[in-house]
């Protein structure tokens, strides 16, 4: 299994504001994520420090599904429907990052 994280700040600070918004997006997000092959699930993290970090964490079951699904547009796709619910904060904290780990 591939576990792909998207790290990111928003401009939404406080977290019931946050859950309700992505909640609001969540569906669109998980019927493009659903039709991405290899996919297996996603999971929203909420920064501990309460200061608009956020993570994306999803599954995959191979290199290549994760590869595919951010080079041939499926991760922006998703990325802005995010950024339209839960707009990125201000420069300097608008840089987005991913990594990717195999899980054992």
């Amino acid at each position: 299994m591939i576990v792909s994280i998207v790290i990111r700040k928003t401009a939404v600070k406080d977290r019931v504001q946050w859950e309700s918004r992505l909640g609001q997006a969540l569906p669109k997000i998980k019927d493009i994520l659903a039709a991405q092959p290899g996919f297996v699930s996603v999971q929203y993290l909420w920064g501990a420090e309460d200061d608009g970090e956020m993570g994306q964490v999803t599954t995959w079951q191979t290199l290549e599904d994760c590869r595919r699904y951010v080079r041939e547009g499926g991760a922006a796709t998703v990325g802005a429907h995010e950024d339209r619910a839960l707009p990125t904060a201000s420069y300097p904290d608008g840089a987005w990052f991913r990594k990717t780990f195999e899980a054992l």
